[in-house]
């Protein structure tokens, strides 16, 4: 029991490390287990993981954010009730919010992996929704993640049991059966089986339909930051046109007194010709005159 806490202890503190720190510290825990004459201990603690990024942002979440992630987890128990029991209306309501809180918690590991210098990638971050939604639907899954020492990402298709490593000491659970026995062993009853078919039946549509649904959601958001970006861009447009209807009058009433002048000075220079025309006339006829005399 001593050994197994000092390895539990050695995985909580690694696992909150960056995927990059995470093997040069292992291994020094494991050499100090090792010296100190924990041979068994140094080989349990030499064998843990190195996380991959996925699973690393999905321990910090849980770590950081533990009271953010356990709604999540709670809405997953209504979400299983209500499959059960075949509740279309509270099922669809259900689904709708787990899709806000698991793009919500994405977008704040984000900014966690943002504050410690780590990028995160378009993969990266579909793997946590997978997580969280195998959490979700699985509460053995769950438990994994609450521990916040993953180290790999938990994969989930539809209600049932998920794939991923399973709880220490554990087996999987074992996929649910489609005719399951009724209370005392009997047989189950024709409506029953027809019960159970159709829950069956609700279950891998609805594991269809995550899928699909996430990829909507995500082209409506990109289409809805296009559309926005379109219309700033419009927006702008119509400014600088604006701009330039505005700068055009004005070139506009600057060319009518330009050409109101042009006309001004044009006459005036007709006139100015004119007279000079008669003032050198009169000097000729005055020359010619004063030579007669």
């Amino acid at each position: 029991m001593a050994s197994r806490s000092v390895v539990e202890e050695a995985a909580d503190q690694l696992y909150a490390l960056s995927p990059r720190e995470f093997t040069a510290a292992r291994d020094a825990r494991a050499k100090e287990a090792k010296d100190a004459g924990g041979k068994e201990v140094a080989a349990e603690i030499k064998a843990l993981r190195k996380p991959t990024v996925t699973a690393w942002l999905a321990n910090q979440l849980v770590r950081e954010h533990a009271d953010e992630v356990r709604p999540l987890l709670e809405l997953g128990s209504a979400l299983r009730e209500a499959t059960a029991t075949l509740s279309g209306p509270q099922l669809r309501e259900l689904s709708r919010q787990r899709n806000d809180v698991v793009r919500a918690l994405v977008r704040r590991a984000r900014r966690l992996a943002a504050e410690a210098g780590q990028a995160v990638s378009e993969d990266v971050a579909r793997g946590l929704e997978e997580t969280l939604n195998a959490a979700l639907a699985d509460p053995a899954q769950a438990e994994l993640l609450l521990q916040g020492r993953l180290s790999v990402q938990l994969q989930h298709s539809g209600y049932g049991p998920a794939q991923g490593p399973s709880p220490a000491g554990g087996k999987p659970p074992a996929a649910p059966a489609k005719a399951k026995r009724a209370a005392g062993g009997r047989q189950p009853s024709a409506a029953e089986q027809r019960r159970a078919e159709r829950r069956d039946q609700l279950e891998h549509e609805l594991a269809q339909a995550w899928p699909d649904a996430r990829a909507a959601a995500d082209a409506r958001s990109a289409a809805e930051q296009k559309a926005k970006q379109a219309a700033d861009e419009a927006k702008g447009l119509r400014r600088r046109v604006d701009g330039l209807r505005s700068e055009l009058a004005a070139a506009e009433g600057e060319l009518a007194r330009a050409g109101a002048a042009s006309e001004q000075a044009t006459e005036a220079r007709d006139a100015a010709a004119a007279e000079a025309d008669r003032a050198t006339k009169r000097v000729s006829t005055l020359q010619r005159e004063l030579e007669k005399r």
